[in-house]
């Protein structure tokens, strides 16, 4: 349910997309590249108190990359989804 809610939020105009996956209980995320995978995650966290993990935790070669639960209760994760597809959008990119 929180994988299909997470894909419903995007739009032609979302700065951000999700990766295709057989299953499992997290979600890559490709986003825009304008800081660090790493810098990204850590605004998250401060800023909008969200834990997400940086693409190279998961050996990603590359940034643009971010890697969230989907374990989370359904409220808790729109909550958050919320948040982050915001902080996201004001990327700009």
């Amino acid at each position: 349910a929180n994988r299909a809610y997470l894909l419903s939020l995007r739009t032609g105009r979302s700065t951000w997309e999700c990766l295709a996956a057989e299953g499992g209980w997290y979600a890559v995320l490709r986003v825009p590249r304008v800081v660090t995978d790493e810098n990204l995650a850590l605004t998250l966290l401060d800023r909008d108190q969200l834990y997400v993990h940086p693409g190279h935790f998961f050996d990603f070669a590359s940034e643009g990359y971010l890697v969230i639960s989907l374990l989370p209760r359904t409220d808790d994760f729109r909550e958050g989804t919320s948040r982050l597809i915001a902080r996201l959008d004001s990327l700009g990119a």
